[in-house]
Protein backbone atom coordinates (compact mmCIF):
# COMPACT_ATOMS: atom_id res chain seq x y z
CA UNK A 1 0.00 0.00 0.00
CA UNK A 2 1.36 3.50 -0.63
CA UNK A 3 0.59 6.58 1.69
CA UNK A 4 -2.57 7.31 2.76
CA UNK A 5 -3.36 3.46 2.27
CA UNK A 6 -3.82 3.67 -1.49
CA UNK A 7 -2.35 0.66 -3.69
CA UNK A 8 0.73 1.25 -5.36
CA UNK A 9 0.94 -0.07 -9.05
CA UNK A 10 3.51 -1.90 -10.56
CA UNK A 11 4.86 1.05 -12.32
CA UNK A 12 4.68 3.25 -9.30
CA UNK A 13 6.61 0.55 -7.61
CA UNK A 14 9.44 -0.13 -10.42
CA UNK A 15 9.65 3.51 -11.81
CA UNK A 16 11.59 4.95 -8.76
CA UNK A 17 13.96 1.61 -8.60
CA UNK A 18 15.03 1.80 -12.33
CA UNK A 19 15.17 5.92 -12.13
CA UNK A 20 17.58 5.17 -8.92
CA UNK A 21 19.63 2.14 -10.81
CA UNK A 22 20.22 4.71 -13.99
CA UNK A 23 21.70 7.58 -11.77
CA UNK A 24 25.25 7.67 -11.29
CA UNK A 25 25.96 5.18 -13.86
CA UNK A 26 27.45 5.47 -17.86
CA UNK A 27 25.34 3.21 -20.39
CA UNK A 28 26.44 4.66 -23.25
CA UNK A 29 27.08 2.87 -26.16
CA UNK A 30 30.93 3.24 -27.21
CA UNK A 31 30.81 2.49 -30.90
CA UNK A 32 27.74 5.06 -31.28
CA UNK A 33 29.76 7.20 -28.67
CA UNK A 34 32.65 7.17 -31.15
CA UNK A 35 30.27 7.83 -33.73
CA UNK A 36 29.29 10.92 -32.66
CA UNK A 37 32.85 11.84 -31.20
CA UNK A 38 33.70 11.45 -35.34
CA UNK A 39 30.77 13.86 -36.28
CA UNK A 40 31.83 16.47 -34.23
CA UNK A 41 35.20 16.28 -35.14
CA UNK A 42 34.73 16.25 -38.87
CA UNK A 43 32.15 19.33 -38.24
CA UNK A 44 34.83 21.35 -36.75
CA UNK A 45 37.52 20.72 -39.58
CA UNK A 46 36.90 22.44 -42.99
CA UNK A 47 39.75 20.49 -44.77
CA UNK A 48 38.70 17.19 -43.37
CA UNK A 49 40.71 14.56 -41.60
CA UNK A 50 42.65 11.85 -42.18
CA UNK A 51 42.57 8.36 -41.08
CA UNK A 52 45.16 8.39 -38.67
CA UNK A 53 44.70 11.62 -37.51
CA UNK A 54 41.02 10.63 -36.52
CA UNK A 55 42.53 7.60 -35.23
CA UNK A 56 44.74 9.56 -32.99
CA UNK A 57 41.79 12.37 -31.99
CA UNK A 58 39.05 9.42 -31.10
CA UNK A 59 42.12 7.52 -29.35
CA UNK A 60 41.10 4.40 -31.13
CA UNK A 61 43.06 1.56 -33.20
CA UNK A 62 43.51 2.58 -36.76
CA UNK A 63 42.15 -0.62 -37.56
CA UNK A 64 38.61 0.17 -35.58
CA UNK A 65 38.69 3.48 -36.98
CA UNK A 66 38.57 2.10 -40.74
CA UNK A 67 35.70 0.07 -39.78
CA UNK A 68 33.84 3.09 -38.62
CA UNK A 69 34.68 5.25 -41.39
CA UNK A 70 33.93 2.24 -44.31
CA UNK A 71 30.19 2.24 -42.49
CA UNK A 72 29.88 5.52 -42.36
CA UNK A 73 31.21 6.29 -45.68
CA UNK A 74 28.77 3.35 -46.81
CA UNK A 75 25.62 4.89 -45.52
CA UNK A 76 26.55 8.59 -46.63
CA UNK A 77 26.93 10.01 -43.43
CA UNK A 78 30.68 10.61 -44.41
CA UNK A 79 31.83 10.98 -48.09
CA UNK A 80 36.08 10.97 -48.82
CA UNK A 81 37.52 14.31 -50.54
CA UNK A 82 39.25 13.93 -53.98
CA UNK A 83 42.69 13.37 -52.72
CA UNK A 84 41.41 10.06 -51.15
CA UNK A 85 43.09 10.38 -47.72
CA UNK A 86 40.49 13.19 -45.68
CA UNK A 87 37.21 12.67 -44.90
CA UNK A 88 33.98 15.28 -44.75
CA UNK A 89 30.66 15.14 -43.33
CA UNK A 90 28.37 13.38 -45.88
CA UNK A 91 25.09 14.89 -47.34
CA UNK A 92 23.13 12.43 -45.81
CA UNK A 93 23.56 14.08 -42.91
CA UNK A 94 21.81 17.19 -43.85
CA UNK A 95 18.97 15.09 -45.85
CA UNK A 96 18.13 13.34 -42.38
CA UNK A 97 18.02 16.25 -40.81
CA UNK A 98 15.57 18.67 -43.01
CA UNK A 99 13.48 15.43 -43.78
CA UNK A 100 10.14 16.89 -43.35
CA UNK A 101 7.20 15.30 -40.58
CA UNK A 102 5.17 14.24 -44.02
CA UNK A 103 8.45 12.37 -45.33
CA UNK A 104 8.80 10.92 -41.96
CA UNK A 105 5.58 9.54 -41.45
CA UNK A 106 5.94 7.87 -45.08
CA UNK A 107 9.10 6.53 -44.15
CA UNK A 108 7.08 4.80 -41.31
CA UNK A 109 4.07 3.59 -43.04
CA UNK A 110 6.10 2.65 -46.48
CA UNK A 111 8.53 0.31 -44.77
CA UNK A 112 6.81 -2.43 -43.65
CA UNK A 113 5.22 -2.84 -47.17
CA UNK A 114 9.01 -2.63 -48.45
CA UNK A 115 10.26 -5.85 -46.22
CA UNK A 116 6.89 -7.19 -48.17
CA UNK A 117 8.33 -6.52 -51.44
CA UNK A 118 12.02 -7.32 -50.82
CA UNK A 119 11.43 -10.82 -49.43
CA UNK A 120 8.17 -11.71 -51.81
CA UNK A 121 10.76 -11.01 -55.04
CA UNK A 122 14.11 -11.52 -52.85
CA UNK A 123 15.07 -7.78 -54.46
CA UNK A 124 16.44 -4.67 -52.89
CA UNK A 125 12.96 -2.21 -52.50
CA UNK A 126 12.96 2.03 -51.71
CA UNK A 127 10.81 4.40 -51.48
CA UNK A 128 11.05 7.73 -52.93
CA UNK A 129 10.09 11.45 -53.29
CA UNK A 130 10.67 14.20 -55.30
CA UNK A 131 12.46 17.36 -53.77
CA UNK A 132 12.81 19.92 -56.56
CA UNK A 133 14.73 18.93 -59.52
CA UNK A 134 15.86 15.68 -57.80
CA UNK A 135 14.21 12.32 -56.47
CA UNK A 136 15.50 11.61 -52.77
CA UNK A 137 15.23 7.90 -51.28
CA UNK A 138 13.55 8.40 -48.21
CA UNK A 139 13.13 4.25 -47.36
CA UNK A 140 15.17 1.21 -48.18
CA UNK A 141 15.23 -2.26 -47.41
CA UNK A 142 18.26 -4.35 -48.72
CA UNK A 143 17.90 -7.99 -50.37
CA UNK A 144 20.88 -10.04 -49.64
CA UNK A 145 21.62 -10.82 -53.52
CA UNK A 146 22.18 -7.15 -53.67
CA UNK A 147 25.47 -6.33 -55.45
CA UNK A 148 26.00 -3.14 -53.18
CA UNK A 149 26.25 0.19 -53.63
CA UNK A 150 23.46 2.38 -55.68
CA UNK A 151 20.94 3.37 -52.76
CA UNK A 152 20.80 4.24 -49.79
CA UNK A 153 18.78 6.62 -47.66
CA UNK A 154 19.32 10.25 -48.50
CA UNK A 155 20.75 9.52 -52.07
CA UNK A 156 19.43 12.34 -54.75
CA UNK A 157 19.20 10.78 -57.56
CA UNK A 158 18.17 12.11 -61.57
CA UNK A 159 14.24 11.98 -62.50
CA UNK A 160 14.83 11.59 -65.98
CA UNK A 161 16.78 7.83 -66.06
CA UNK A 162 15.83 6.15 -62.94
CA UNK A 163 13.01 4.15 -62.74
CA UNK A 164 12.06 6.32 -58.89
CA UNK A 165 12.58 9.42 -60.71
CA UNK A 166 10.25 8.52 -63.76
CA UNK A 167 7.03 7.28 -61.64
CA UNK A 168 7.51 10.78 -59.83
CA UNK A 169 7.03 12.74 -62.43
CA UNK A 170 4.67 10.25 -64.75
CA UNK A 171 1.71 12.40 -64.36
CA UNK A 172 3.10 15.99 -64.40
CA UNK A 173 1.95 17.94 -67.53
CA UNK A 174 4.04 18.77 -70.96
CA UNK A 175 3.98 22.49 -69.00
CA UNK A 176 5.19 21.26 -65.18
CA UNK A 177 7.93 19.29 -67.49
CA UNK A 178 8.92 22.32 -69.57
CA UNK A 179 9.40 23.95 -66.20
CA UNK A 180 11.17 21.18 -64.31
CA UNK A 181 13.75 20.43 -66.97
CA UNK A 182 13.39 24.06 -69.05
CA UNK A 183 17.28 25.23 -69.54
CA UNK A 184 18.66 22.22 -67.58
CA UNK A 185 20.96 19.52 -69.83
CA UNK A 186 20.12 15.85 -68.86
CA UNK A 187 22.89 13.86 -67.57
CA UNK A 188 23.96 10.58 -69.98
CA UNK A 189 25.07 8.05 -68.53
CA UNK A 190 24.66 4.93 -70.84
CA UNK A 191 23.78 4.91 -74.62
CA UNK A 192 20.15 3.73 -73.37
CA UNK A 193 20.07 7.15 -71.28
CA UNK A 194 16.92 9.22 -72.22
CA UNK A 195 18.44 12.88 -72.62
CA UNK A 196 16.08 14.86 -75.08
CA UNK A 197 12.73 16.55 -73.03
CA UNK A 198 10.87 15.55 -76.19
CA UNK A 199 12.19 11.76 -75.60
CA UNK A 200 11.14 12.00 -71.81
CA UNK A 201 7.64 13.08 -72.72
CA UNK A 202 6.93 10.52 -75.17
CA UNK A 203 8.85 7.61 -72.74
CA UNK A 204 6.17 9.03 -69.68
CA UNK A 205 3.45 8.76 -71.98
CA UNK A 206 4.02 5.08 -71.75
CA UNK A 207 4.85 5.15 -67.99
CA UNK A 208 1.14 6.40 -67.84
CA UNK A 209 -0.13 3.95 -69.96
CA UNK A 210 1.31 1.01 -68.32
CA UNK A 211 1.00 2.06 -64.58
CA UNK A 212 4.91 1.59 -64.19
CA UNK A 213 8.28 2.96 -64.99
CA UNK A 214 11.33 1.05 -66.02
CA UNK A 215 15.03 1.87 -65.94
CA UNK A 216 16.76 -0.39 -68.31
CA UNK A 217 20.29 -0.19 -67.97
CA UNK A 218 20.17 3.86 -68.14
CA UNK A 219 22.15 5.11 -65.22
CA UNK A 220 24.23 2.09 -64.68
CA UNK A 221 25.17 -0.91 -67.01
CA UNK A 222 23.76 -4.21 -66.39
CA UNK A 223 21.11 -2.51 -63.74
CA UNK A 224 17.39 -2.84 -64.29
CA UNK A 225 14.56 -1.27 -61.98
CA UNK A 226 10.83 -1.24 -62.10
CA UNK A 227 8.88 1.31 -60.19
CA UNK A 228 5.43 2.49 -59.04
CA UNK A 229 3.91 5.61 -58.19
CA UNK A 230 1.97 6.12 -54.92
CA UNK A 231 -0.78 8.06 -54.70
CA UNK A 232 -3.13 10.20 -52.69
CA UNK A 233 -6.62 10.18 -52.23
CA UNK A 234 -7.10 13.00 -54.42
CA UNK A 235 -4.73 11.01 -57.36
CA UNK A 236 -1.15 13.27 -56.61
CA UNK A 237 1.91 11.04 -56.85
CA UNK A 238 3.71 11.31 -53.03
CA UNK A 239 6.08 8.95 -53.34
CA UNK A 240 7.16 5.83 -55.87
CA UNK A 241 8.37 2.47 -54.71
CA UNK A 242 10.69 0.62 -56.42
CA UNK A 243 12.35 -2.62 -56.56
CA UNK A 244 15.90 -3.06 -58.38
CA UNK A 245 18.40 -5.88 -59.67
CA UNK A 246 20.96 -6.87 -61.78
CA UNK A 247 19.62 -8.01 -65.46
CA UNK A 248 19.70 -11.59 -64.47
CA UNK A 249 17.50 -10.90 -61.31
CA UNK A 250 14.75 -9.06 -63.23
CA UNK A 251 15.10 -11.02 -67.06
CA UNK A 252 13.50 -8.62 -69.94
CA UNK A 253 10.51 -11.70 -69.75
CA UNK A 254 9.65 -10.83 -66.13
CA UNK A 255 9.52 -7.18 -66.01
CA UNK A 256 5.92 -7.38 -66.76
CA UNK A 257 5.02 -9.87 -64.79
CA UNK A 258 6.58 -8.41 -61.73
CA UNK A 259 5.36 -4.73 -62.48
CA UNK A 260 1.91 -5.89 -62.16
CA UNK A 261 2.40 -7.54 -59.15
CA UNK A 262 4.54 -4.09 -57.34
CA UNK A 263 1.07 -2.25 -59.04
CA UNK A 264 -1.33 -4.71 -56.52
CA UNK A 265 0.94 -3.89 -53.84
CA UNK A 266 1.38 -0.46 -54.73
CA UNK A 267 -2.88 0.21 -54.79
CA UNK A 268 -3.00 -1.85 -51.40
CA UNK A 269 -0.46 0.45 -49.27
CA UNK A 270 -1.96 3.13 -50.52
CA UNK A 271 -5.18 2.26 -49.18
CA UNK A 272 -3.53 1.54 -45.89
CA UNK A 273 -1.83 4.79 -45.82
CA UNK A 274 -4.88 6.69 -46.65
CA UNK A 275 -6.73 5.23 -43.77
CA UNK A 276 -3.95 5.78 -41.69
CA UNK A 277 -3.54 9.29 -42.46
CA UNK A 278 -7.56 9.78 -41.72
CA UNK A 279 -7.16 8.08 -38.28
CA UNK A 280 -4.86 10.64 -37.70
CA UNK A 281 -6.44 13.89 -38.34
Amino acid sequence: MGPGGTAMSKVDICTPAAETLLEGQDFRLPAVDRAMSLFELLANSQQGLTLSELSRKLSIPKSTTHYLIHTLVTRGYVQRCADGRHYLLGLRLADVASASPAELNLRTQVTPYLRQIAARFNLTATATVQRGAEAVIIAKVESFRDGGGGAWIGRHIDLHCTAQGKALISTLSDKELDKLFGGREMARFTPKTISSLTALKAHLALVRANGFALNDEEQVPGVRAIAVPVLDPIGAVVASVSVRGSTDQIPSPHVSLLAREMICLARGFELRFADASRRSQ
